[in-house]
């Protein structure tokens, strides 16, 4: 029996790919993520809500996600606008979700240090990222992308993430 959060989050996952998509066709990897990405959002606390009228989902390195990203500026969460921002490393960003593209595996350690234990929400497809200190790292289960989620580093971080979330997680770090 399919629990009533997985279809809600189903319901979601579909209206938002639609929103990404005119076109009927093959969603693809980086379309999914994105939208998991605007999913993520919802089912975090963090300890204080931010008093800016955003959430800042930063992305560190190459766009991998292409223009579909954009789309997420389009969009609502927690009554607030999303905008994407592209900070450097030196840049003292407000972030509530930071994205560490593949390109930028180098300077992850580094980055993942500057921000250790501040409420920033950290979320990567680099292999193995869960494992180097991240929150929630995207993987793919054949042609299925999923995500394992470090919840020790988020409870560090004083980040909360709804057991509905980590029921759907592939792999969850206690």
């Amino acid at each position: 029996m399919i629990s009533h959060l997985a279809k809600s989050i189903t319901c979601s996952l579909i209206l938002l790919l639609t929103l990404f998509c005119s076109a009927v066709h093959a969603r693809s990897e980086s379309e999914i993520k994105i939208v998991y990405l605007y999913n993520f959002i919802k089912f975090i606390t963090w300890p204080q809500e931010s008093n800016s009228d955003n959430i800042n989902i930063c992305i560190y390195g190459k766009n991998t996600f292409g223009q579909a990203l954009f789309n997420l500026n389009k969009l609502k969460a927690r009554n607030k606008s999303i905008e994407i921002i592209f900070p450097s490393l030196d840049e003292d960003a407000d972030c509530a979700v930071i994205f560490i593209g593949p390109s930028d595996e180098n300077i992850s350690d580094k980055l993942l240090t500057n921000i250790s234990n501040k409420p920033v929400l950290t979320v990567s497809e680099i292999n193995s990222f869960i494992t180097k200190g991240g929150m929630i790292g995207f993987i793919k289960l054949g042609n299925v992308v999923s995500f394992d989620i470090n919840l020790q580093q988020a409870r560090s971080s004083n980040i909360q993430i709804s057991s509905k979330l980590l029921e759907l997680a592939n792999l969850v770090i206690q």
